[in-house]
């Protein structure tokens, strides 16, 4: 006598037709939501940086709280980041690539090449330019990238 009960031929349960099987739409979306949601992560916690970096130089003329928060904000949107590899480790695996391994190491390749880049980059005040760079070169951007790569790679080990 079998152990398992078996199916009849051509049964499956209710609602299964519903059920996608694909993970394309998934990984795409999670992907697209990392690569976008990083550099504003990383945006908001160098600027936050950059300003408490001022506020410990000049004394308490600056706003201290404002700092905060960017750095506390930032903080948090990368950790969606990491969680994201619980559901497309794709999509924090290429964040962690694109906004922070290869930067950093390009940074540490062409250091002149670097600035010359986040100079050029539109839409940036001068505050934000100084900021980035400040990011890059401290070693945050090679730092976080790995943190966001070691996070993403667990989630594609712990998918298998």
């Amino acid at each position: 006598m079998p152990k398992k009960f078996e199916s009849p031929a051509g049964w499956s349960p209710p609602g299964s037709e519903f059920q996608s099987r694909g993970v394309t739409a998934g990984t795409a979306a999670g992907v697209l939501f990392g690569l976008v949601v990083t550099p504003i992560g990383i945006a908001l916690a160098a600027k936050g940086g950059a300003d408490i970096r001022y506020w410990v130089i000049v004394g308490a003329v600056t706003d201290r709280a404002t700092a905060s928060l960017e750095i506390i904000g930032g903080s948090l949107l990368l950790l969606i980041v990491a969680a994201l590899a619980t559901f497309s480790p794709a999509g924090t695996i290429a964040a962690s690539l694109v906004w922070g391994v290869f930067p950093g190491i390009l940074h540490l390749l062409f250091p002149d090449d670097t600035f010359r880049l986040i100079g050029d980059l539109p839409f940036i005040s001068s505050a934000m330019q100084v900021a980035l760079h400040s990011w890059v070169t401290n070693g945050f951007a090679l730092i976080s990238g790995f943190m966001l790569l070691g996070a993403g790679l667990v989630g594609l080990l712990r998918k298998r």
